[in-house]
C-alpha cells in the first residue's frame, strides 16, 4: 500500500473511531461525578436540624429554577447533615446508586456538615452550592466568574445559580 493510501487509510479509521466515542455536552463546568439520571429529582431529608433543613430547602428551590424539576418523597437526592469534623468541607454530595450503564446516577448523598459555624445565608449558600452537585455542576473558579456571584464558588458564599449556571444545567442534563 503507497503512503498516501495508507494516510487516507489512517484519516478514515481515525474519524470512525472518533464517531463512536460518547458526546458529552459540554457544561461550562461539569462535575464529572453526579450525573443526574433524569431532570426530575425527588428530594427528602434524613434527622435533618433547622439549618439542614433551611439549606436542603434552598438547594431545592435553586434547582428548580433550572429545567431540573424538584418534588418531595425521596428516591433520587438523599439529605443529611450532621457534624463530621474539621475534615475540610462544608458540604459533599456523591453518587451512592449508578445505574446499570455507569452513565449516570440514580441516587445522590448530600450532606451538610454541621463542624464549623456558619450564618443563616450560608446555610442557603451551602445548600445552593450542594445541589448544583446534584445537577452535575462542578466548582466555579474566579477567572470564570469574575462578579462573584455563583454560589457554585467556594468560600464566598453566594445565594444563587447565576445564568452561567442555568445554562451549564441546561446543556448537561
Amino acid at each position: 500500500m503507497n503512503s498516501s493510501r495508507r494516510l487516507v487509510v489512517a484519516v478514515a479509521m481515525s474519524a470512525a473511531f472518533a464517531l463512536c466515542l460518547p458526546f458529552t455536552a459540554n457544561a461550562g463546568h461539569d462535575d464529572n461525578g453526579t450525573d443526574p439520571d433524569n431532570r426530575s429529582q425527588a428530594v427528602k431529608g434524613f434527622n435533618l436540624t433547622a439549618n439542614g433543613t433551611k439549606a436542603m430547602n434552598h438547594g431545592k428551590s435553586q434547582l428548580e429554577r433550572s429545567v431540573i424539576t424538584t418534588s418531595w418523597g425521596g428516591g433520587d437526592i438523599e439529605v443529611y447533615d450532621k457534624d463530621y469534623g474539621d475534615n475540610g468541607w462544608h458540604g459533599y454530595a456523591d453518587c451512592t446508586d449508578w445505574n446499570a450503564l455507569w452513565t449516570s446516577c440514580d441516587i445522590i448523598r448530600v450532606r451538610f456538615n454541621q463542624y464549623s459555624y456558619k450564618t443563616s445565608s450560608q446555610w442557603k449558600s451551602l445548600g445552593c452550592h450542594e445541589f448544583g452537585h446534584t445537577a452535575d455542576l462542578g466548582h466555579r473558579a474566579r477567572s470564570n466568574d469574575t462578579d462573584n456571584n455563583s454560589c457554585m464558588r467556594e468560600e464566598i458564599w453566594p445565594l444563587y445559580y447565576d445564568q452561567h449556571d442555568l445554562n451549564a444545567i441546561k446543556a448537561g442534563t
